[in-house]
């Protein structure tokens, strides 16, 4: 009995070791598909990816800077559109993962936002935000209003036409929102700008090609716009304080 219990204990050893080298050497065989998938995809595509991941439909999701992709699991076939899940309300998963990257991004930018803080804060919203805007600047006379109605106020600087022209020439907006952000006080030199002065001339590893980034992947139209700290829109334009704070309720934020 003793023998072959020890035979049955080294037989249990020997398969859960087969086991483990099999999956090591799958998890393996994974790794280096989605490292070619990647090579493949920025090799044809002038797109960063920023990572790629088995998704539960059984295709690749490539994550890339500007949008989400789908490939197939031999890298032959290359999907571009939203994924819904079939079951009630059709899901759509790709608008999901858009919401969680940019979750996370805002969160890492949160410090090179422009913030006006609510003494009394109930809600938070991220406005992507144009010193050029006719709206932004009426939303801006309002900001001690939106404050003083609990909400706190980020500013993404973010140039409406582009950060650079056709002929690749800096958009005009585009020094005003980096001198903000390169600022000493940039709530201070923001409040200048919208009151008609200038800003001094400042420069620095400005956030503000980040903060069009972020506005492209959210798919952003015009300025301003309210979204929540989540990425989820909230109005897609300018609000008064009472307006934005009822939509803000309405929504649980």
């Amino acid at each position: 009995m003793f023998l072959k219990s020890q035979k049955k204990t080294r037989l249990g050893v020997a398969i859960a070791a087969a086991i483990a080298v099999s999956f090591s050497s799958f998890a393996l065989a994974q790794e280096e598909s989605k490292a070619s998938i990647s090579q493949k995809f920025q090799q044809l595509v002038p797109f960063e990816v920023v990572e790629v991941n088995e998704h539960v439909s059984g295709l690749y999701e490539i994550v890339t800077a500007t949008g989400i992709f789908y490939s197939s699991r031999d890298g032959n076939y290359l999907f571009s559109g939203s994924l819904h899940a079939f079951e009630n309300g059709l899901p759509n998963l790709t608008e999901a993962k858009k919401k969680q990257v940019a979750a996370g991004v805002i969160a890492k930018l949160k410090n090179t936002l422009v913030t006006y803080k609510s003494p009394t804060e109930k809600h938070e919203v991220l406005v992507f935000f144009d010193s050029t805007c006719g709206y932004c600047r009426k939303m801006h006379n309002d900001i001690r209003r939106y404050n003083a109605m609990g909400i706190t106020v980020h500013y993404a600087l973010y140039p409406r036409s582009g950060l650079t022209d056709r002929q690749g020439n800096p958009i005009p907006s585009v020094a005003q929102l980096n001198s903000v952000a390169c600022s000493s006080n940039p709530q201070f030199a923001m409040n200048t700008l919208m009151q008609g002065g200038s800003v001094t001339p400042a420069q620095c590893d400005s956030p503000v090609p980040m903060h069009y980034q972020l506005g492209q992947w959210l798919g952003v139209k015009g300025t301003p716009a309210v979204y929540d700290m989540g990425g989820n829109l909230v109005v897609p334009g300018y609000a008064p304080a009472e307006r934005l704070l009822q939509s803000l309720e309405m929504r649980g934020q």
